[in-house]
C-alpha cells in the first residue's frame, strides 16, 4: 500500500503563510531599526570625538572687527546680511587647522572671491595660531568664538598717501573701513602696487582723522568656527 501525502487544509496553508509574512515582516523591522541606529549613531559617536593636540581640523568660519562686523567668512548668508548693511564682508572657503600648533608663516594668504575673479586675504600667525588653540577639545558640528586680537596693528595716512590709494582723504570719517593691499614679512607695511606678486588684502577701520592725516587700525578680534571634520593623528 502506497501511502498518499496528507492534504493541507486551506486555512492551514493560509495559516503557514501568515506566519512567513510576520516573520518576514520582524526581520524587516529589526533591520530597519538596526540601520536607523546605524545611521544616527555615525554621528552621535563623532559628536563625542573633540579636537586634540596635532589633529587636523576643518572649520567654517567668519572673522570680526573690533566693531564686530564680517570682516571674511565662509557663509553666504553673513556676506549678504553684511553687504546690506552698508558694509563688505570677503567670501572664503573653509579652512584648515592643526589643534594647538604654531603658525608656519607670519602670513597665510586664504583666497577670496573679488568680483569675477580671486584675491588673497592675509590672516596673520597671531590670529592662526589663536585658531589653532581655539579648536581644541572642539566636537565636529559645534560652533565656537574665539579672541583672535593681538597687538594692535596701526597705520597713520597722510593726505598725499591716501590719495595715491585712490582714496577720498576728504569723505573718508572715522568708523568707515577700508582695504588695502599690503606686503608682509615680520611686520605688515603698506603695498600701494596691486599687480605684485606677494600682495595681500587686509580690512582696516578708521580709528582717528585730523585735517592731515588718518589712523586705521587693521587688527581683528574675534573669529567665529565652526568644525566641520576631524582628522584624528
Amino acid at each position: 500500500m502506497v501511502a498518499k501525502s496528507a492534504k493541507r487544509s486551506p486555512k492551514e496553508k493560509k495559516s503557514k503563510e501568515r506566519n512567513w509574512t510576520q516573520i518576514g515582516m520582524v526581520v524587516f523591522g529589526v533591520l530597519f531599526a538596526f540601520l536607523m541606529v546605524a545611521s544616527y549613531g555615525v554621528p552621535a559617536m563623532s559628536a563625542f570625538r573633540s579636537v586634540g593636540p596635532g589633529d587636523s581640523v576643518l572649520v567654517e568660519y567668519t572673522v570680526l572687527d573690533n566693531d564686530g562686523k564680517p570682516v571674511i567668512t565662509t557663509s553666504q548668508k553673513v556676506m549678504e546680511k553684511t553687504m546690506k548693511q552698508g558694509d563688505i564682508a570677503l567670501l572664503t572657503g573653509p579652512l584648515s587647522l592643526t589643534g594647538g600648533a604654531n603658525a608656519t608663516s607670519y602670513v597665510e594668504g586664504v583666497p577670496v572671491a573679488l568680483g569675477g575673479g580671486q584675491g588673497k586675504f592675509a590672516l596673520l600667525q597671531p590670529e592662526i595660531e589663536a585658531m589653532n588653540d581655539g579648536v581644541i577639545g572642539m566636537h565636529e558640528r559645534e560652533t565656537k568664538r574665539v579672541s583672535i586680537r593681538d597687538l594692535p596693528i596701526v597705520q597713520t595716512f597722510d593726505t598725499e598717501r591716501t590719495e595715491k590709494m585712490g582714496l577720498n582723504f576728504t569723505e573718508l570719517q572715522v568708523g568707515d573701513r577700508i582695504s588695502i593691499q599690503m606686503t608682509i614679512t615680520d611686520q605688515p607695511t603698506v603695498f600701494t602696487d596691486p599687480a605684485n606678486d606677494i600682495s595681500y588684502l587686509r580690512f582696516g577701520t578708521i580709528s582717528e582723522k585730523n585735517n592731515e592725516s588718518m589712523t586705521v587700525n587693521f587688527d581683528y578680534a574675534e573669529a567665529e568656527m565652526t568644525v566641520l571634520q576631524i582628522t584624528k593623528v
